[in-house]
């Protein structure tokens, strides 16, 4: 009997491997215990999005267990929802699906666990439009998720000449650049993106464009989710473009670029003078076709400064004076909308 048992195990075990069984625990990092009745599911990303492979529950361990993946290979996506946030591990070839430990956190409605760490604006006119892409990255550094969404996880001001035309995408702390809807708040010309602030690093980017003029007047609003901290606003304009005005001080030249960094002095409305045309030098093949959406509605996509970040962190930083090193970010140079 106990030989048939052991041999009934070896076969199945055999199966599992066979089939590609995956399995592992699902950890609640904020109270460093396993979490059990969780919903995990296995989905596989697919030129259509995400095919849905299966779905289970952790058991009072923590446990969960998939007896088969997709056949045919490729990466493959476990999700975690705990407490209304959504958790992803990816699975990509070639690595242990065994044992798999996948994190998630307690939740919060609290926005003192959150900090604005850096707000970018830059700004790009030609002779047909004027280009405006905003990069803000909030830190969250505790080991809860911030999530509210009647206040938002970023307000951002959209000036009217946008025609509420806005482009949003959201990068998580260790994901992929994900589109997101903008909402209207009950303040004019103010949008929120509802967005989970995980434990790490959120980085939004937000692009939309005005019509052209040189020179031409900006006119925007510093805004953040109310009790969340926030530095200082800093504005970017390429070479060959002059921002003025009682709101901005100038702060100093990036050699590489001669892009030039001012920071923004008013804590509410604002406006820059701008002079002159340019943009950040990129290869040819980056090029795009501006947007001929001319519905006045919310729209997604990929935004242009997100391909300059690195560079425009280094550059606060260098300029700031304060002593710390240059960054300079070195991901993949990423398409234009």
């Amino acid at each position: 009997m106990k030989f048939l048992t052991r041999l009934g195990f070896l076969v199945l075990s055999s199966s599992l491997a066979v089939f590609g069984a995956i399995d592992g625990t699902v950890v609640n990092a904020t109270a460093g215990k396993p979490a059990g009745g969780v919903s995990v599911s296995l989905l596989k990303p697919g030129q259509n999005g995400m095919q849905p492979l299966g779905s289970t529950t952790t058991d009072a361990a923590g446990h969960f267990v998939f007896e088969r993946d997709q056949p045919g290979g490729g990466p493959q996506l476990l999700q975690a929802s705990f407490e209304g946030v959504n958790y992803n591990k990816l699975l990509t070839p070639n690595v242990p699906t065994s044992n798999v430990e996948l994190d998630v956190y307690g939740s919060t409605q609290s926005t003192a666990v959150a900090r604005i760490a850096e707000r970018m604006l830059l700004i790009e006119p030609s002779t047909s439009q004027i280009a405006v892409s905003e990069t803000v990255i909030v830190e969250n550094n505790s080991k809860t998720t911030y999530n509210n969404s009647s206040l938002g996880g970023l307000l951002f001001f959209l000036p009217p000449a946008a025609n509420g035309q806005v482009r949003v995408n959201v990068q998580g702390p260790q994901g992929m650049p994900l589109p997101r809807a903008a909402e209207r708040t009950g303040e004019k010309d103010v949008y929120k993106v509802d967005f989970p602030i995980k434990p790490g690093q959120t980085e939004f980017e937000v692009s939309y464009v005005l019509p052209a003029g040189s020179p031409f007047t900006f006119r925007s609003r510093v805004v953040s989710v109310k009790g969340m901290a926030a530095g200082p606003l800093r504005l970017i304009a390429p070479s060959g473009v002059s921002l003025s005005g009682s709101d901005l001080q100038r702060v100093g030249v990036e050699p590489k670029t001669q892009a030039t960094i001012y920071t923004v002095l008013a804590a509410g409305n604002y406006s820059a003078q701008i002079t002159g045309t340019g943009a950040l030098h990129q290869p040819e093949a980056e090029a795009t076709e501006p947007d001929t959406n001319d519905q006045p509605q919310v729209t997604q996509g990929m935004p242009r400064v997100y391909q300059h970040l690195g560079w425009l962190l280094g550059l606060a930083f260098a300029t700031l004076g304060i002593g710390l090193a240059v960054l300079y970010r070195t991901s993949p140079v990423r398409p234009r909308s």
